[in-house]
């Protein structure tokens, strides 16, 4: 993980209202996340950290992701 991506995710998550601190954090964390989940997927972290981010702008957004909505248990 390069500081490189963690500014470039953190500015997503400042610009949803998050302070510059709180954003890095949320940032590097869910990097690695992605990381994780590539690792046990057998994927790419790009294509994890995109999911991983579509879920947080809706869920900040108060709003389930396109191919949840309409779905309950």
């Amino acid at each position: 993980m390069s500081e490189k991506e963690i500014q470039k995710v953190a500015a997503i998550f400042q610009n949803l209202g998050a302070a510059k601190e709180k954003a890095e954090t949320m940032a590097s964390q869910l990097i690695k996340r992605a990381e994780q989940l590539a690792k046990q997927n057998n994927s790419s972290k790009l294509s994890e950290l995109q999911t991983l981010l579509e879920t947080a702008i809706c869920g900040a957004q108060g709003t389930l992701k396109p191919d949840k909505k309409g779905v309950s248990e």
